[in-house]
């Protein structure tokens, strides 16, 4: 986590946050690859939970610190070093990712802009006021999007198979249960219900993680274009 530095020359006042123990999981490592990506993004509007993230690695750093040392076996070190030392190669040849060239691209946090491809987003149209593009990170269980609903527009009432995790990236939208502002961190578990409209004065971009495709309301399996599903 210490790697993405903050690229928000204000941070935001942001009223939904991951919870404690999804921060312990991302501070240690244990978190996935898409549930990580959705809270370094919320921590680039958030200086709470930056703030939090920090000073849960140096518990952690002093919990290791005063940890009983316990001899390692021979040739282990030697080992590491040239895992290092292959991994410092790899990345001293690795080229650095193209531009998105959607225009979109630009609102949106440097971390966020480094997650996309180099060329035009593929937007799928799921509802009159609804687009999904999806993001490729190397991901086997969660599917990666940015969702948009055009200003003023909604989405259709929908409810969850898995658990969904949005970070609001620009606008802002409101549902059955509040309004959501950028920064703002939701996570819907299974069988949550809610339809999200969006602001009249600005479009809203989100970033989402999807363990498990959702389900429109009432409508019929042939005809819903929620059930597919893409891990990315």
């Amino acid at each position: 986590p210490g790697r993405f530095e903050c690229d928000r020359r204000e941070y935001l006042m942001v009223n939904r946050h991951p919870e404690p123990d999804l921060l312990v999981e991302y501070t240690s490592g244990s978190l996935g690859i898409a549930p990580c990506i959705s809270v370094t993004a919320h921590l680039q509007y958030c200086k709470h939970c930056k703030d939090s993230v920090e000073s849960l690695g140096d518990i952690g750093g002093a919990l290791l610190a005063s940890s009983e040392v316990v001899p390692g076996s021979d040739g282990l070190f030697d080992s590491i070093l040239e895992e290092v030392e292959t991994g410092c190669e790899l990345n001293a040849v690795e080229e650095p990712r193209e531009q998105c060239l959607d225009a979109i691209s630009t609102q949106l946090p440097e971390f966020v802009q480094r997650l996309l491809p180099g060329e035009e987003l593929n937007w799928r149209r799921l509802s009159q006021s609804l687009k999904v593009a999806p993001i490729s990170v190397g991901e086997q269980d969660y599917e990666v999007a940015l969702h948009r609903i055009d200003a003023g527009g909604k989405a259709p009432e929908h409810d969850h198979r898995g658990r969904e995790i949005t970070v609001v990236l620009t606008g802002s939208f409101s549902d059955e249960d509040g309004v959501y502002q950028p920064g703002d961190f939701l996570v819907r578990e299974p069988g949550d219900t809610h339809r999200p409209f969006a602001t009249r004065n600005e479009d809203c971009i989100c970033l989402s993680v999807l363990e498990a495709p959702i389900k429109l309301t009432g409508m019929k399996r042939v005809l819903n274009p929620f059930l597919s599903f893409t891990p990315s």
